[in-house]
């Protein structure tokens, strides 16, 4: 977890006594005979928004037009792209098609109700294998009539002598066509493919077998009804730092939400099916995210029609209070989401409605949290440990510290710092009479926002004797409560300009 300023000007308390040493004590001021000195040690201003700013690695803050921040994590961009459905596509054509009969009717259509208008190859060889008893010169012509290009249908073509050399008398050709940038057009979801096979005397037979071959042949647009095809997502998380050292209290947002960010370039109604959406809390529960869109209708995505190929639609969607149970399971301290969010084409079956996938085709799945800064908290606890070092000191009698604290922020925090040894075992505690309130909230009004800020001046004392009893201390353990005005009871706002400023000194007594 990255520091924040806040932290950072808590540890002063403690990290002051190692950080220097009696004799490099400059700017120290005598104050009672030579035995007695008063030490500056910081003095410090931070706003709300510098407080927040690098939280740590996974919160981004946006500070809204009116103001007030907002919290922001987000998840792993997800991707889906067109290759598994052109997969799919491809693997429903068989590589070798028996042709029947010198005009031969391939239905072209799949179990999942595929029902093409219009296709564009990509790429692919097309071939014939056939049988011949006949003795002579044939001249063999392949077509596959609903494939043009530039007006002119796909054809192989190649003359051979029969019978053929190879066993059974098969002939396999080498002529091929290259099918890359054909249009195909089926007729009432079939492809017809015709063979001639003309003798050196002008007659046309039929063979006894004919084969043609298909060869790595791929598509890279096909129009129409595509059917019930899914796109498998994958699990992923969220990780919300806020809540990483929680240790006690709570916390509630006022109008959080979920959103989920698409993308689409796919030309066909998709609605999403979402497998997971659960939140972890820090005290190692499991709550699920609730809402119709998950368990019933679904999020439906916006997609480009037929005359928009190659445009990209966006949308968000959000989970908030009114479809979704997310004040509870957010106002939970999470510190994680697990979700796993698939999509489905043509949910709802209408055959009528004709879409489109080009071979580029895809749309992106974005997960954000969204915490207003604007909710209350009531002695929300975190915890963090810093190494302290105070070799090298003479005799001290007493150490004081003196902290004063101008917060124009309506958050007030208590605090207790722990002096550890090596062994993680409790040495003393800077507070001797427990956990001290060492910044005041300023005061808000009832729409949550600062009327007044306020003043609070706060002193620790470390005589000799407790002193001489934290010299072996290796850690500083610092036990933070934030609490919003009124102890919690009352939701503020926080916004980017308000801020709190401390200033410490330390008076110092050596015998």
């Amino acid at each position: 977890m990255k520091y924040t300023r806040l932290f950072v000007l808590f540890a002063l308390m403690g990290l002051a006594l190692g950080c220097q040493k009696i004799e490099d004590f400059q700017g120290a001021e005598v104050v009672s005979g030579p035995a007695e000195f008063a030490i500056p040690l910081v003095k410090a201003t931070t706003t709300m928004q510098d407080l927040l700013e690098n939280f740590d690695e996974y919160t981004f803050i946006e500070i809204t037009p009116d103001g007030v921040i907002h919290l922001r994590y987000k998840g792993d961009v997800l991707t889906q792209e067109a290759s598994e459905f052109f997969k799919d596509a491809r693997d429903s054509i068989p590589p070798i098609i028996p042709l029947d009969d010198t005009l031969y009717a391939l239905p072209f259509s799949s179990p999942q109700q595929l029902e093409v208008d219009y296709a564009v190859y990509k790429s692919g060889h097309v071939k014939f294998v056939c049988q011949s008893d006949y003795v002579g010169t044939i001249d063999f012509t392949l077509s596959i009539l609903q494939a043009s290009k530039n007006g002119v249908v796909a054809q192989v073509h190649q003359q051979f002598t029969s019978p053929p050399s190879l066993p059974g008398g098969f002939f396999a050709s080498t002529a091929f066509v290259d099918v890359a940038g054909y249009d195909l057009i089926p007729q009432n979801d079939t492809i017809y493919i015709r063979y001639e096979a003309i003798t050196d005397a002008g007659d046309r037979i039929k063979l006894p077998k004919v084969f043609l071959i298909n060869e790595n042949v791929d598509f890279s647009y096909i129009e129409g009804y595509l059917g019930n095809f899914k796109h498998n997502g994958k699990e992923d998380t969220i990780k919300i730092e806020f809540f990483k050292n929680w240790i006690q209290g709570d916390v509630y947002f006022e109008q959080p939400n979920i959103y989920i960010h698409v993308e689409n370039s796919f030309g066909v109604p998709t609605r999403s099916d979402i497998k997971l959406f659960d939140v972890l809390t820090a005290n190692n529960t499991r709550l699920p995210l609730q809402s119709d869109f998950i368990t019933g209708e679904g999020i439906d995505f916006v997609y480009p029609p037929l005359n928009e190929v190659g445009a990209v639609k966006t949308m968000t969607f959000a989970f908030n209070e009114s479809n979704s149970n997310i004040e509870e399971v957010l106002g939970s301290r999470p510190i994680a989401i697990d979700y796993d969010v698939d999509a489905l084409m043509n949910p709802d079956t209408l055959t009528s409605l004709r879409g489109f996938i080009t071979d580029s085709s895809y749309y992106k799945i974005q997960v954000e949290v969204d915490l207003p800064l604007h909710g209350r908290a009531s002695g929300f606890g975190v915890v963090d440990t810093f190494d302290v070092n105070f070799d090298g000191y003479g005799s001290v009698s007493e150490a004081e510290f003196k902290m004063v604290a101008d917060n124009g922020m309506p958050l007030e925090i208590d605090a207790q710092v722990y002096f550890l040894d090596e062994n993680g075992t409790v040495l003393d505690s800077l507070f001797e009479n427990g956990r001290t309130e060492i910044v005041g909230s300023a005061d808000a009004g009832t729409d949550g926002i600062v009327t007044n800020p306020t003043t609070k001046t706060t002193f620790a004392k470390l005589p000799g004797t407790r002193f001489d009893q934290v010299r072996s201390a290796k850690k500083m353990t610092l036990h933070a409560f934030f609490s919003t005005f009124h102890h919690g009871q009352q939701s503020v706002k926080a916004f980017a300009d308000q801020k709190v400023e401390i200033r410490m000194g330390m008076k110092l007594k050596t015998k």
